[in-house]
């Protein structure tokens, strides 16, 4: 899934995939203390050794960035409102997500 939209985005957008979510912190911490902006981070909510939104807590310690949180699991609608309010995350997605959709949105958020 993740290769698939970074293909679909790659045409707009520089585009960095990781997988799993330890490496997502890494490469973001990397990229910013190299001066890079990262605008983006599309993240799954299950990643193996740690959930999406432990990475997106870790990220906003950052400084953060905007984050598209997408999951094919039911995440508890507190859990969204709570990441939503505290600025971790800007959208919450369930899976599946249409290409033209996912790139629609992120136009809309990297503006």
């Amino acid at each position: 899934m993740l290769q698939l939209f970074g293909l679909v985005l790659e045409s707009r957008y520089n585009v960095i995939s990781v997988d799993p979510g330890e490496e997502c912190i890494e490469k973001y911490t990397e990229e910013t203390r190299h001066g890079n902006k990262i605008h983006l981070i599309l993240l799954d909510y299950k990643l193996g050794g740690i959930w999406g939104d432990s990475v997106a807590r870790k990220i906003n310690e950052y400084k953060g960035t905007n984050i598209i949180l997408i999951s094919a699991y039911d995440i508890d609608h507190s859990l969204v409102t709570e990441l939503e309010n505290g600025n971790y995350i800007s959208k919450y997605v369930r899976k599946p997500v249409a290409n033209d959709f996912l790139t629609d949105l992120v136009a809309e958020i990297v503006r």
